[in-house]
């Protein structure tokens, strides 16, 4: 009944649409029990994702230290960092120096801005905060660099 086509020719309901789509409904649900004799689906609910953003804490484990009165032969050979010189600020690093104080230092100017932060810098301006807590606004242009 599912594929091929049905006459009501030897029905004995009324010759109308919604009949004629009842017996078609029961005829196939006749075909459909008869040819499937399989047990029907069992739903399985989908487990659960876990979430990346909740990654489980790392155990935490004991390390044992030295007392701080015995000096150890490898307390003497660390080494202090050297200083580190001025870090140059682009338009590309600036977000990592947003807090920062920093030398705004401009073409043809000889001294450079005392800036207490850097907040933003876009392809026209430069913006910052200077040492008296203004709001400073120069075109990008004219930035020969800043340093940390």
């Amino acid at each position: 009944m599912t594929k091929t086509r049905f006459s009501h020719a030897a029905c004995d309901h009324a010759s109308t649409k919604a009949a004629r789509a009842k017996c078609r409904k029961e005829m196939r649900g006749e075909a459909v029990a008869s040819t499937v004799t399989a047990p029907k689906p069992v739903a399985v609910t989908p487990t659960k994702k876990k979430d990346p953003r909740k990654v489980a804490a790392a155990p935490v484990v004991a390390v044992e230290t030295a007392p701080e009165s015995a000096p150890t032969a490898d307390a003497e050979k660390v080494e202090k960092p050297a200083a580190a010189g001025p870090v140059e600020i682009t338009p590309d690093t600036w977000r990592d120096h947003k807090d920062k104080a920093a030398s705004v230092y401009i073409n043809g100017v000889a001294e450079p801005f005392a800036a207490q932060c850097i907040t933003g810098w876009s392809i026209k301006f430069l913006q910052f905060t200077d040492s008296e807590g203004k709001r400073q606004r120069i075109p990008a242009s004219t930035v020969e660099r800043v340093t940390v």
